[in-house]
């Protein structure tokens, strides 16, 4: 499926079952989610997922390790915020507008 095939929901529910069973089957392949042909969502095998966590880990930790190397430490609001991005709980724009929010603010 390449990403301009997006399934709307009345379709993603009729193939969940065999979605499911193909990535069961070690399929790579995302399915992107959404309405008019544009995307909103992705469901993704959980290797895959767990692949690219493990990327923004070793990105934030990369990142720590070249403050540390040069005598620095990430302040709490910054340690707090890449943790939330190396969860994927936030993206790195997302991160990156809250920390030019915070320290504009004090």
């Amino acid at each position: 499926m390449t990403r301009q095939d997006v399934l709307g929901v009345a379709e993603a529910r009729k193939q969940l079952p065999d979605l499911l069973a193909n990535f069961s089957r070690g399929s790579a392949d995302s399915v992107f989610l959404g309405a008019h042909r544009k995307a909103v969502g992705v469901l993704m095998p959980v290797q895959v997922y767990d692949e690219l966590r493990g990327r923004r880990e070793h990105a934030v930790d990369d990142a720590v390790g070249s403050l540390r190397a040069e005598g620095l430490e990430p302040s709490p609001v910054a340690a707090e915020l890449a943790d939330l991005f190396a969860q994927g709980r936030i993206t790195a724009g997302q991160m990156e507008a809250m920390l030019l929010a915070y320290h504009r603010a004090t």
